[in-house]
């Protein structure tokens, strides 16, 4: 079966690729043709042309908007929203802007359907229950800490928000663009890139608890003829926050250049670096035993020295060839370098059955946990895409194919000294009494583990465009995945590899030029790293999404869109532990869990009037165990207990009419339902309220004041794993920030 699905795959990109030579060939002629015909000597009557295209940029930069015109990461294809079938929303930088959201995870809790957990000092994101294990930047995906791994062994960091233009968000699977990963979704970050027009641009922002952030940006063209243009830019911060000892501070510059090479050939190279100095926190605060502790939003349970160091170096470039105004090539290299160095120590209470703290303030059971992770990786990704149009039947119809290679390498070294038992009070703790270990000398307890993970894939696919109302998206994607680790301490090696072919198919019927209904099938597949009792290596996890939905462009230009959807997301194969070793020596387990997630989404964003603006989004989620895989998964129990059955968020802006339209004011909520954990702690279902204002004194400069959590709602952030002991991390309290824009 494996041999059938390869040779049609590959069958099918030769087409692919036969057709792209076909009609770049007779374009070719055409154009000969015309170069030799006679010209014409009488003299022709003029007629009024209109002349209509559809706007394929993916670019929000400079334009007033919640939303885009087009997006490319469900399938490779640029397509409106309205043209993909299936749960897309994007995250504008008006949005980022308005909101002065300089991070990733501030920047996913404003939109639809995205779960944001803190876990070890990291984030988490999460859609409809599933971790998100990638997120690709320009469309090219790498490994982040999810289901797949331990955050504190990954070396990874998440990049400063002023390098990109937008931020992409897929809900459902997305085995099209990413080799192997959960049926959640994916976030594709889009890098900012060089404007021929000189612009610059300036921020500085600093908020009650102390943060600053300040970046700077600037772009044109470097030369007269403007075919080559540059970008630059930089950003700065101290990342204050509201407890004590948690300070930090981050320095990122990113430098970009494109240029033409003839009329129809690009070519953009560019770099980033940034290094960022945290002070971790890993546990958050313990519980009350049969009452509210009430600890204040300051505390903090570790040590003085605790220190959390991420250093991260990007290059990339690409290369863009237009055939024609119909076909196109790209070729992509991208190499990052990432390092982590994280020293901490905290004390808690990590048992599932802890009870809570006792009035008096004492955490019983208390361990020190100090630990020491230094980490590196590196990852190469080589991707390669050709887009076009063919003619078949009458109409015009879309294909694309993609080839690509990534390449993930880490090594993670930990060290850690024996835990000790030792009463706390947690209202007297001294963030001095954990006393920094000397780590240069020998320590048993240690680990050492190399891990590289390759990924080597071919995508191909095709829009039809049956009717001028009926489009049918049908695509495969067949990857070859490898996964090698070694443990440097014991010289004990791993080697597994996997073939995966997953498919997809979307259609669009549109019931009037502004408005279509849709229906996808999409899967992806998740190679795992376990076997069975024979000692052979577990078929893949697989997850399924299917989706039926309706989608609107209001006023048929792209400002003003809504969608909503129905989807149902299986996940199969899911290991279960047998609890006993195989013949080898090894665990083993069987493929046999089953999970389903379903409900439904709404969404509304863009402009209402060119000076009102709005983002509205609602997530229902419900999942479930189909199948058991252990005393605490059993059938018919909530999946995913900390992800809300009810997640909705709003924001609005509108320019006031009056003073020269100088004065703008927002507001937003952010609302969800109650969840629980896997040890049964719960949190009740809030709702936040933040509002602004902003006032454009001239030209050049825009003041303006964000207010967040303006009700000072008290709330944990949702977790997977909350204890009494452990896991119970502070939302953010109430917030002011002030923020001054320039713009040339």
């Amino acid at each position: 079966m494996a041999i059938r699905k390869t040779w049609l795959a590959m069958s099918v990109s030769a087409a692919l690729f036969s057709l792209a030579a076909q009609a770049a060939d007779e374009t070719a002629q055409v154009e000969a043709a015309e170069a030799q015909a006679p010209a014409q000597t009488q003299t022709q009557s003029l007629q009024n042309i209109t002349v209509s295209a559809t706007n394929r940029s993916t670019r929000t930069e400079n334009k007033d908007s919640y939303t885009t015109s087009a997006m490319k990461t469900t399938t490779g294809l640029a397509l409106s929203p309205k043209e993909t079938p299936q749960s897309v929303s994007v995250i504008t930088k008006k949005q980022l802007s308005e909101r002065g959201i300089t991070n990733m995870q501030d920047a996913l809790k404003t939109t639809t359907g995205i779960n944001v957990i803190p876990d070890s000092a990291r984030w988490r994101y999460q859609s409809r229950g599933f971790y998100i294990d990638k997120i690709e930047e320009d469309g090219i995906a790498t490994t982040v800490p999810g289901s797949s791994g331990n955050p504190w062994n990954e070396p990874t960091s998440m990049t400063n928000l002023a390098i990109y233009d937008h931020i992409e968000v897929v809900r459902g699977a997305t085995g099209l663009t990413q080799s192997n990963g959960e049926p959640g979704g994916t976030i594709n970050a889009v890098r900012k890139r060089p404007t021929a027009k000189t612009q610059a641009s300036a921020t500085i922002q600093a908020d009650r608890f102390g943060k600053v952030y300040a970046t700077g940006d600037v772009s044109g063209s470097l030369n007269e003829a403007k075919t080559i243009r540059g970008r630059l830019v930089g950003a700065i911060s101290r990342n204050d926050n509201f407890q004590d000892k948690k300070t930090g501070n981050e320095q990122m510059i990113y430098g970009v250049a494109d240029a033409n090479l003839g009329e129809n050939t690009k070519i953009t190279a560019g770099a980033m670096f940034q290094h960022t100095r945290e002070t971790p926190e890993i546990y958050g605060v313990p519980m009350g035993n049969g009452f509210n502790l009430n600890l204040p939003y300051k505390t903090y349970l570790g040590a003085d020295w605790n220190r959390s160091k991420f250093n991260k170096f990007n290059v990339f470039t690409e290369l863009e060839h237009y055939f024609n105004d119909d076909w196109k090539v790209s070729s992509k290299l991208d190499f990052t370098r990432s390092t982590s160095d994280q020293n901490f120590a905290f004390i808690a209470n990590t048992g599932g059955r802890f009870k809570g703290v006792e009035r008096s303030g004492l955490l019983s059971g208390a361990t020190e946990n100090i630990q020491k992770y230094e980490n590196t990786g590196k990852t190469w990704a080589w991707q390669n895409n050709i887009t076009g149009k063919y003619d078949l039947f009458g109409k015009s119809h879309d294909v694309f194919a993609t080839h690509s290679y990534i390449r993930e390498k880490s090594d993670s070294y930990n060290v850690w000294k024996a835990r000790k038992s030792h009463p706390y009070n947690v209202h007297t703790f001294d963030w001095g009494s954990l006393k920094k270990p000397d780590w240069s000398r020998g320590n048993a307890n240690y680990t050492d583990t190399g891990t590289t993970i390759t990924n080597h894939a071919l995508s191909v696919g095709t829009r039809l465009n049956v009717l001028d109302n009926l489009h049918i998206l049908s695509a495969w994607r067949l990857t070859h995945w490898t996964h090698k680790s070694e443990n440097h301490k014991t010289k004990k090696r791993s080697d597994y590899h996997k073939n995966t072919f997953v498919p997809y198919l979307g259609i669009n019927y549109d019931i009037t030029p502004n408005h279509t209904l849709y229906a996808s099938y999409t899967t992806i597949d998740k190679p795992q790293r376990v076997v069975d009792m024979n000692n052979k290596l577990l078929d893949p996890i697989k997850g399924k999404n299917y989706e039926l939905g309706w989608k609107a462009d209001w006023f048929g230009n792209g400002k003003l869109q809504s969608s909503l959807a129905l989807f149902r997301v299986y996940q199969t194969n899911r290991p279960y532990d047998l609890d006993k070793r195989n013949s080898a020596g090894e665990w083993a387990y069987a493929a046999q869990g089953k999970i389903r997630s379903q409900g439904f989404e709404a969404e509304l964003s863009g402009n209402i009037t060119d000076n009102w603006m709005v983002f509205a989004g609602y997530t229902f989620n419900s999942s479930k165990y189909m199948k058991t895989e252990g005393s605490n998964y059993t059938v018919g129990t909530n999946f995913s207990k900390h992800t809300p059955r009810h997640m909705f968020r709003l924001f609005t802006s509108y320019r006031l009419p009056f003073d020269n339209q100088k004065w703008t004011i927002n507001g937003g909520i952010t609302a969800q339902s109650s969840t629980n954990s896997l040890w049964n702690v719960g949190q009740g279902g809030y709702m936040l309220l933040d509002a602004g204002v902003s006032y454009k004194a001239n030209d050049n400069f825009t003041v303006s004041l964000v207010g967040r959590n303006l009700g000072d709602k008290r709330y944990y952030e949702n977790h997977r794993i909350r204890t009494m002991g452990i896991n119970n991390l502070y939302g953010e309290p109430r917030n002011i920030m002030l923020k001054v824009d320039w713009k040339m």
